[in-house]
């Protein structure tokens, strides 16, 4: 793992930490809903209404919530070739690589979280006609979900400048 876990370096460990457990816990919610799902339209054939819906808005909420911790965990997918390669030969080459790396993570998803404001601002305003689901069968607001994304992707831009802070100072990244 290339990150520190235990939140020693400030509020960002513990808020990504935070938002981590949100979207696990949600995760067992998902599962608890779909199993009763499951169970009440087999045994009483009487699906819950919604749920495949729920489940869709859930999966992008959870990895928004969750891709600061990936981040932080040095689980975000990446090649390593290049960087194993210079920590023998060119150790300096490859925190100034680590640094530009973050750098351009969090320039690309604070890119994203500004474009994607106006999406929110409107969803908020307007939540009559920004919604997921059929009307009259089941519905549900669309703020939720780009409020948790937007949450998200903060947090992975602080996560990814705590990064490059990181690398710059010799440490990992």
């Amino acid at each position: 793992m290339r990150g520190k876990l235990d939140g020693s370096d400030g509020s960002l460990g513990s808020i990504v930490a935070g938002l981590n457990a949100v979207g696990s816990f949600w995760i067992i919610g998902l599962m608890l809903l779909i199993c009763a799902d499951v169970t009440m339209r087999n045994l009483f054939n009487a699906p819950i209404a919604g749920v495949a819906e729920m489940v869709a808005f859930s999966i992008v909420g959870i990895v928004f919530l969750q891709l600061a911790h990936t981040l932080r965990t040095g689980s975000l997918t990446r090649t390593d070739l290049l960087l194993s390669a210079l920590e023998q030969r060119a150790p300096m080459a490859k925190r100034l690589l680590l640094v530009l790396f973050n750098l351009v993570g969090a320039c690309a998803i604070g890119l994203t979280f500004w474009y994607f404001l106006p999406s929110l601002e409107v969803a908020w305003t307007k939540p009559d006609r920004n919604f997921m689901g059929n009307p009259g069968f089941f519905q549900i607001p669309t703020w939720p979900l780009y409020a948790m994304m937007a949450i998200g992707m903060l947090a992975t831009v602080f996560q990814f400048l705590a990064s490059a802070r990181d690398a710059l100072r010799g440490g990992r990244a």
